[in-house]
């Protein structure tokens, strides 16, 4: 049998090609090389993730293991090893039996993400996707480039040019919304995702214009980290610690409703003519 046909195989390349699927963001090596900073010969990876975080280059190692048990401390320190010596910025190990006790508690240490995929479940692959979008939260550090960026990869509308660092102030285009409500509602949206993003923002202002009875209108809020976690009831460090929880909490939140918006809009948002926005700026 060809080491192609073998089950183990074919256990790494569908893991490859779920990843590949999910991430198209990223670029994925299988059976990758990488030599050895202190070995000083090339380590087999099975997979190897390499990307951009926060303007960093970065490189991930996934070791794929299809035992018939599971997994033991020795495997953990090995792979431990491994990223020792690849000088990689991350690694996931992802096996179809599981792990020790003690196999976890070693992982634990080092803050090495351990999923558990089953062999004929491969969607539970996507569980590493949280896992990508939490180390990327977890890494922003509050700066003019990174908020910059975010606000841009959170929307293609963000517009820079009226945006302002130093008054923490972001500004949306034209056509982001088409509605006040909405106009309110992403106000409350955006706000919460970059407090979540940057636990070092204190205090924000959304700008975003709007139509309002054929009356074009430019909405806007300034409000507080502190403030807008007592109005939404959550901690906006305790979302940015798992994507779970953003989701949970804050998106899938039945009490977020178009009343508490509306609650929320007429404490916090004010509006002015747009076209005297636009011959101010």
């Amino acid at each position: 049998m060809s080491i192609e046909n073998k089950t183990w195989r074919k256990y790494e390349r569908q893991i490859y090609q779920e990843l590949v699927n999910i991430f198209t963001d990223c670029e994925f090596e299988f059976d990758d090389k990488v030599f050895g900073k202190y070995s000083r010969t090339d380590r087999q990876i099975d997979i190897s993730i390499r990307g951009n975080i926060g303007g960093n280059k970065i490189l991930g190692i996934i070791d794929c293991k299809h035992f018939s048990k599971k997994i033991n401390i020795k495997v953990i320190e090995s792979f431990l090893g491994m990223l020792e010596d690849t000088k990689a910025n991350f690694g996931l190990i992802i096996t179809n039996k599981g792990f020790s006790k003690s196999a976890k508690n070693r992982a634990n240490i080092r803050n090495l993400r351990l999923d558990i995929i089953e062999f004929d479940e491969l969607e539970r692959i996507k569980l590493t996707y949280d896992y990508f979008v939490n180390q990327k939260i977890r890494n922003l550090e509050l700066s003019k480039y990174e908020l910059f960026k975010r606000a841009s990869e959170n929307s293609g509308y963000f517009d820079v040019c009226k945006s302002d660092y130093k008054k923490r102030l972001i500004t949306f285009k034209e056509g982001f919304v088409n509605t006040e409500y909405f106009a309110f509602k992403k106000i409350i949206l955006e706000s919460a995702r970059l407090f979540r993003d940057f636990r070092d923002l204190d205090v924000l202002t959304i700008r975003i214009p709007a139509n309002k009875e054929g009356r074009k209108l430019l909405y806007h809020s300034k409000i507080k980290r502190n403030e807008l976690e007592k109005f939404l009831n959550l901690n906006f460090d305790l979302l940015r610690e798992d994507i779970k929880s953003w989701r949970r909490d804050f998106l899938e939140n039945g009490n977020y409703t178009k009343q508490s918006i509306y609650d929320f809009a007429k404490a916090n948002i004010n509006s002015t003519e747009y076209n005297n926005y636009e011959k101010q700026v």
